[in-house]
């Protein structure tokens, strides 16, 4: 099995350039639960 991980500041664009990865190459998007990450306000 295979990830391709995306990290960047908040606000960035990473959600909308993984969805349009998933699309592209057909592949599951598995996305952070960032309401349970205690270090983000």
């Amino acid at each position: 099995m295979q990830y391709i991980v995306i990290e960047g500041n908040i606000a960035s664009g990473k959600t909308s350039l993984a969805k349009l990865l998933a699309e592209q190459v057909n592949a599951s998007l598995i996305l952070e639960e960032f309401q349970d990450n205690p270090f983000l306000p």
